[in-house]
């Protein structure tokens, strides 16, 4: 993960317009547990990492209609590569893998 993808740098503002969806759903999402934003000064950063985490929250929820609890069981599984630390050259060559990018790419782009 590059550095500049962790720094929470998006307020909630702008986090909410990136993706189409209310503050409030951003409080309503972070007090379920499903995402956990920086606090700097009291208020909500938010970091690529988290929008691209957001982006699959909403996706889950809104398109494929899934409960919370659902949500979160997805989000905690880890994928083989995370559990067995794959390099790059192993990943690249991996049918699972390069499945989980374009489904990944393909719910991006619908944003």
């Amino acid at each position: 993960m590059k550095r500049h993808e962790i720094v929470p740098v998006y307020t909630i503002g702008i986090a909410a317009k990136l993706l189409a969806v209310c503050r409030a759903t951003l409080r309503i999402w972070e007090e379920k547990g499903i995402i956990k934003p920086a606090r700097i000064g009291g208020k909500r950063f938010y970091s690529k990492r988290d929008i691209d985490r957001l982006e699959r929250i909403k996706h889950l929820l809104q398109k494929v209609r899934m409960n919370v609890a659902g949500v979160k069981e997805v989000l905690d599984t880890k994928s083989c590569w995370e559990v067995k630390d794959c390099d790059e050259k192993v990943r690249t060559s991996c049918k699972v893998y390069l499945r989980d990018q374009r489904l990944q790419k393909a719910n991006t782009a619908q944003y």
